[in-house]
């Protein structure tokens, strides 16, 4: 996500644009952008003329953008741009992000607040006899060194003893632990420096479990995703696209979870609250730990220019009287505040009980409503 400095971004005369624009089809940048920038110059008609001046001159810079777009790689793109206060920033975004503009004296940040947060796994794909490991993260996998395998003996026991037969199978079945717990470590060092969302074991069916087994507790305890997969000659595109699957379903294990704690603690009375007037108690507060905003769910409302009070309407400020500024997305508004006083905003893009409510968050100590 982008940091800090963004969201520092100020404007005074709120003249700050904002604009988010998705990658379009072919050639149809330009045409997305002169749409995205005519709701900023009608409203900056009610404005002083000094900010009309600088929404025509940031409107043309806007729209000039549109080839350096085509030619650029990334699926989408942010852009804040206020000429009065000498700010103009293009910014690629990692993630596809609804096509929207707005102005004011803040930077509008809730598309990037509700991104899916990029998730680290650690992925081992064996058999018995090979296993190979590697690293996922933003859909780039990598692997780690080269492949280990060891030798297991013969696999066809005809003519063996019984005796015999089961000292060979007891040999190779610890040989394939030691070869199972040997790319363990090597995804365990890499946990301990960055550690994992999860762990993703790919094999045959029967073996999932002892490959899982043989893992350090450290992985062993983080959740766990599995498939079926041959070592031998997997490639890292087929990889890749198997682990996507697999990043949309932890993503959405957690959204459940997170959704269902939140109501499951404000139902039972403890340290959460629900509603949107609720959650803008908490967050003038600045008491929110964990925000989870349902799906678009937003609502208008107003800010304080001075100290950032928070309210559904209101000319001016209740807390330092000072003038009140009209914002379009209240939600988005109290997203921003919850990570500005060191809490975590999360948006869940699936049914939950939240769904009711629409917002609801988890506080570090109880709000009085």
């Amino acid at each position: 996500m982008i940091g800090d400095p963004i969201a520092d971004l100020r404007s005074p005369n709120g003249s700050l644009i904002s604009v988010y624009v998705d990658r379009p089809s072919p050639g149809g940048f330009g045409a997305l952008l002169s749409d995205l920038v005519k709701p900023v110059r009608e409203r900056s008609r009610g404005m002083g003329r000094h900010v009309q001046k600088s929404v025509r001159a940031d409107v043309d810079r806007i729209h000039d953008l549109a080839e350096t777009l085509e030619v650029g790689s990334a699926p989408a793109y942010a852009i804040f741009a206020s000429s009065l206060d000498d700010l103009f920033l293009l910014e690629p975004l990692a993630h596809p992000t609804p096509n929207v503009s707005t102005i004011g004296p803040r930077p509008y940040l809730r598309p990037l607040r509700a991104a899916p947060r990029a998730l680290r796994s650690g992925i081992v794909v064996a058999n018995r006899a090979l296993a190979r490991t590697f690293v996922g993260f933003e859909g780039v996998i990598e692997e780690l060194g080269d492949p280990a395998d060891i030798d297991i003996g013969k696999s066809n026991f005809g003519g063996f003893s019984g005796y015999e037969e089961k000292g060979v199978r007891a040999h190779a079945d610890e040989a394939s632990a030691r070869l199972w717990r040997k790319t363990g470590a090597r995804l365990l060092e890499h946990h301990v420096n960055r550690p994992f969302d999860y762990i993703a074991i790919g094999g045959h069916e029967e073996t999932m479990e002892e490959i899982a087994r043989s893992l350090h507790p450290y992985l062993a305890r983080l959740p766990r995703a599995t498939f079926i997969a041959n070592p031998r000659g997997l490639g890292l595109a087929t990889l890749r696209a198997e682990m996507v699957v697999h990043d949309i379903e932890i993503r959405r294990h957690r959204q459940e979870a997170l959704a269902g704690r939140i109501c499951d603690t404000a139902w039972g009375g403890g340290n959460a609250v629900l509603g949107l007037s609720s959650v803008l108690e908490a967050a003038n507060a600045q008491a929110i730990d964990t925000l989870a905003v349902a799906g678009p769910f937003t609502r208008s409302g107003a800010m304080c220019s001075q100290c950032g009070h928070l309210t559904r309407n209101g000319d001016f400020c209740p807390v330092c009287d000072s003038p009140m500024f009209g914002v379009d997305d209240l939600v988005g508004a109290v997203m921003d505040a919850t990570v500005a006083a060191g809490g975590r905003a999360r948006q869940i893009n699936v049914a939950s009980p939240l769904d009711v409510e629409g917002i609801g968050a988890l506080t570090r100590f109880t709000v009085p409503i």
